[in-house]
């Protein structure tokens, strides 16, 4: 078997994840609401979405940076963040097309302006690609550190994942100092936080009582979803696998939260998700790098 028909192969098995994924969503949502219901939901917690947008666009915009200080490693002049916030704003709603690659592809068109190989960006995109998956394994470790009915030997997973995936970073692209590593993980692992927190945000905005414990539990489960859908091949952006995901992470650790939340949060959290790449995508346009 060549591997091109490997390959579409395995992205079509991620696209099949995902849509089965998604119908399970929108039938468990169906069973839970009622579309004049939804909308209601949407309307009582209307005065945290403005909170909500800003805290996504702050955890995008300090992932850029850490894409930015990677880029300046193999860049041959210096230059700015706005042509990095540019480039990768104005691709990062590609990942929505098929395939789940795009947005990586239109980030190839800066290398010539910024005097980098073909070759040397893709492999920037790999390192940011790794980067984003330590970060997630990270910061759902932290937070989960701090849950005290969260079993101990499923930390202990957590932790030796942490350490595993921190000398994975360590010892790969030696032409990027140590140092720079270090500062991108710490970036992107605080960027990906925000991630969970704002999910758990959203949950707190629908329930009476939420413990500090609770918060960070739903926090930590959110960030590993956001990991599943991530890696998960041919999933346009994730789409259907990362809130599936959440849904089975949530039964397998009792979270103790009604499906009605639950289900109404990761719908909720992923149409803030599109809104806030829809308005950085248009903000480019503003931005004159061509």
């Amino acid at each position: 078997m060549d591997k091109k028909r490997v390959k579409n192969l395995i992205y079509a098995f991620g696209k099949g994840i995902g849509f089965i994924a998604l119908i399970y969503i929108l039938y468990k949502l169906s069973q839970e609401y009622t579309l004049n219901e939804f909308l209601a939901k949407f309307k009582s917690i209307k005065g945290f979405l403005i909170p909500l947008i800003i805290i996504n666009l702050l955890s995008s915009i300090i992932g850029i940076y850490a894409w930015h200080l990677m880029l300046l490693e193999y860049a041959k002049k210096s230059f700015n963040y706005i042509s990095s916030y540019y480039y990768f704003a104005k691709t990062e709603i590609s990942k929505y097309l098929p395939g789940n690659i795009f947005h990586f592809v239109g980030r190839q068109a800066l290398a010539s302006k910024l005097n980098i190989s073909q070759v040397d960006m893709a492999k920037i995109s790999l390192l940011f690609t790794i980067s984003l998956m330590v970060a997630t394994i990270i910061s759902s470790t932290i937070l989960a550190i701090f849950v005290s009915n969260i079993a101990m030997y499923l930390k202990l997973l957590m932790v030796l994942a942490s350490i595993v995936a921190l000398l994975l970073i360590y010892f790969s692209y030696p032409i990027i100092s140590k140092k720079t590593k270090a500062k991108t993980t710490a970036i992107l692992t605080f960027s990906i936080s925000l991630q969970g927190i704002m999910l758990a945000l959203i949950v707190y905005a629908q329930v009476d009582t939420l413990n500090l414990e609770q918060f960070l539990k739903i926090a930590s489960a959110y960030i590993i979803s956001w990991l599943i859908g991530f890696i998960t091949p041919g999933a346009s952006g994730g789409l259907g696998v990362r809130e599936g995901a959440f849904l089975a992470i949530a039964n397998f650790i009792h979270l103790n939260i009604s499906n009605e939340v639950i289900l109404f949060s990761i719908l909720l959290i992923r149409l803030i998700n599109i809104l806030v790449d829809i308005l950085m995508f248009i903000s480019t346009l503003l931005i004159n790098q061509e």
